[in-house]
Formats: structure tokens, C-alpha cells, sequence
């Protein structure tokens, strides 16, 4: 039962947390190229000149990017990535969105390689809607025409296909039942009560499947959702007495979409779990100028940086993982766009 209410908690949160109205792009390009700032072309894996205590980033660099521009393309998808799977973007300050995909991570920091995959998604997507269907749950501009036909007054609605689920009106939103995050085969059933969400038949037990937390509701459905996918683990809290997604090996609640510092950790709520980067594991602390992000010790820039994210023709200055360096918006397809409407510069 209490795990049933998990579900439905973040069913019900995503029809009231959606409230951006942006416009889509088109996006081009996979692979970039970066200097080191003296004529030479070098590559930057996100593996790097890696400390005690951290593991490679969730993107190579020029994929980090390519997600970043789309982040600053689709004014949505900061939110719905926060939400799906607790990572930090900053949609306004370039370097520090790549160096939050793209720089090296704690090393206790779990399910890097299914984090990985969405953002690698996204950053290949070709337009806002196909970034956002990358995602568990999406956030939808007021008006999107996916919403036409869809009753606003309901809990939320089941789409024809059985495999999405559509929460219209003011505030929209969409979850998608076929992600890695809900059990395969999910597809998009209502409950006794009427509210509809991702789940298989038969019922089983609330356990553990790997990553994988699945359970039983009351209304003899099946639910799951993928730990990992959150930086969580899956396993038994203590506390309660039965599996949940767990941070520090408890479940850890919240309220509202923030991410702030904790000490040495960043801590992001997605609206009901809170997850953090324990920044200290390697050394580092929690810089909360601007931004909250991991300070790795001994960095020669920071994101905030005047001469950082600023264009030379098609060239712009990026610093990632506390290292300067330049990337050609051009190998992507892209150009290099000056800072305006409070965006820094980025290739776009």
C-alpha cells in the first residue's frame, strides 16, 4: 500500500508541476571538436584525468554539448530531465550544464550506465518532442496539440496506444509507459479509483529486481520503477521495513523540484526523492555561486567565468571539470550564439 502511493504520488505531482510554455527547434550533429586553447586539436573523454573517488561523466564532451543544446533549444526539458532522472541542468549558463552531463561524477554516484543512455538520447535528438519522449515523463507546453482530444478533467488519460499516459489542461504533462524506467511490458492501465499508470499484470511481491523496485498495489496491479535511473539503489530501508529506492540506504523524502548544498553534497528533489553527489568522495565540496555544482580541488576556471562561454566566431571557450578549453560549435552542425535573454553563450 505504501508503495502503491509512491506511484501515485508522482502520477498526481506531474499534472501540477508542468507549467514552462516553450517552442521546439531542430537539432543537428553528434560529434564536436575541442583545443586546448594553443592550436591543437585534442580529445577530451570524460574520463580524464580522473581523482580518487570519482568515475567518468555521463557524456563524452561533445555529446554533453550537443544535450546542451538542445537544453537551451527546448525550455522544457530542464524541468522533465530533473524530474525523470536527478540531474542537475542549468539552462542558463552553458559550461555548467555540460560539466554537470559531461564532468566526472562521485564514484558511489549509481546507475551511471542507465542515466547515460537517456542523456545520450537526447543528445541525438532532433527536436524538442523527440528530446522529451527520451525521458519517463515529459513536460508539455500549455496548448501542445498531443493534448487535443484529451480530457482535462480526469485524473490524467490513458492514450490510445496504451503505452502513454496524458495529464491535459493548465498544467501538462506525459509519461511514457515503454521507458526503461517502469518494467518491460508496462502499458498504461487504470486503477479502481480511475487514475491510470504504467503497470504489468500479474501482482507480486514489492522486491527488489536488481535496480528495479516492483510491487503490488491494492488494486492487484503491478508497478516498478527503476532506481538506478535516479541515482538511487534499490534495497531495504531500515526505517520502514520493506524495499524502496534508497539514498544513503533510506529513503530520503521531499516536496518540490530544488537543488541545493548539503555540506559537501548537492542534493536535487525531483518533487518527491531527494538524490545527491556526494561531492567530498573525491575531494571536492559543494559551490553554491550560481548554480550548485561539485568543486573539484585545484580547478583553473569555474562556469561563471567572464572569458568562459563566450563566442570567437564559431569557437566558444568552455570550462569542464574545472579545465578550460575551446569547442568548434561547427563539427556539430551547429554555430556559435552570444549570450542573450539571460542564456549564456552556446552553440546552437
Amino acid at each position: 500500500m505504501r508503495a502503491r502511493a509512491i506511484a501515485i504520488g508522482v502520477g498526481g505531482a506531474i499534472a501540477l508541476a508542468f507549467a514552462f510554455i516553450g517552442a521546439c527547434t531542430v537539432f543537428d550533429g553528434l560529434d564536436g571538436k575541442v583545443t586546448d586553447g594553443g592550436g591543437g586539436d585534442v580529445i577530451a573523454p570524460n574520463d580524464a584525468n580522473l581523482l580518487q573517488g570519482e568515475q567518468p561523466g555521463y557524456l563524452s564532451l561533445a555529446d554533453g554539448v550537443a544535450f546542451c543544446s538542445n537544453v537551451f533549444a527546448c525550455p522544457n526539458l530542464t524541468t522533465s530531465v530533473e524530474w525523470s532522472i536527478d540531474v542537475p541542468v542549468d539552462q542558463n549558463h552553458f559550461s555548467s550544464c555540460v560539466d554537470w552531463v559531461s564532468g566526472p561524477l562521485p564514484k558511489d554516484r549509481n546507475g551511471h550506465d542507465a542515466t547515460a543512455t537517456i542523456l545520450q538520447c537526447i543528445a541525438q535528438a532532433k527536436s524538442c518532442n523527440a528530446a522529451g519522449a527520451c525521458l519517463w515523463q515529459e513536460q508539455l507546453s500549455t496548448g501542445d496539440p498531443r493534448c487535443n482530444g484529451k480530457d482535462a478533467g480526469k485524473l490524467g488519460t490513458c492514450g490510445d496506444d496504451g503505452g502513454s499516459i496524458y495529464f491535459c489542461g493548465t498544467n501538462a504533462g506525459l509519461v511514457h509507459c515503454n521507458n526503461a524506467f517502469f518494467s518491460a511490458g508496462s502499458t498504461c492501465m487504470y486503477d479502481d479509483a480511475g487514475s491510470p499508470w504504467c503497470t504489468t499484470l500479474p501482482c507480486g511481491a514489492q522486491q527488489c529486481l536488481g535496480d528495479m523496485l516492483s510491487y503490488c498495489g491494492t488494486d492487484g496491479l503491478q508497478y516498478s520503477q527503476n532506481c538506478a535511473m535516479g541515482g538511487f539503489t534499490c534495497g531495504l530501508d531500515s526505517k520502514e521495513g520493506y524495499d524502496d529506492c534508497l539514498t544513503n540506504g533510506s529513503r530520503k523524502m521531499c516536496n518540490s523540484l530544488a537543488i541545493s548544498c548539503s555540506g559537501t553534497t548537492v542534493e536535487i528533489c525531483d518533487g518527491y526523492f531527494v538524490s545527491d553527489y556526494d561531492c567530498a568522495t573525491y575531494g571536492g565540496s559543494c559551490d553554491q555561486t550560481g548554480f550548485p555544482r561539485c568543486k573539484r580541488p585545484n580547478e583553473s576556471c569555474t562556469p561563471l567565468d567572464g572569458d568562459v562561454d563566450v563566442c570567437a566566431g564559431n569557437n566558444l571557450t568552455l570550462c569542464v571539470n574545472g579545465e578550460k578549453s575551446t569547442f568548434d560549435c561547427t563539427t556539430l552542425g551547429k554555430t556559435c550564439a552570444g549570450a542573450s535573454g539571460g542564456q549564456s553563450g552556446h552553440c546552437q
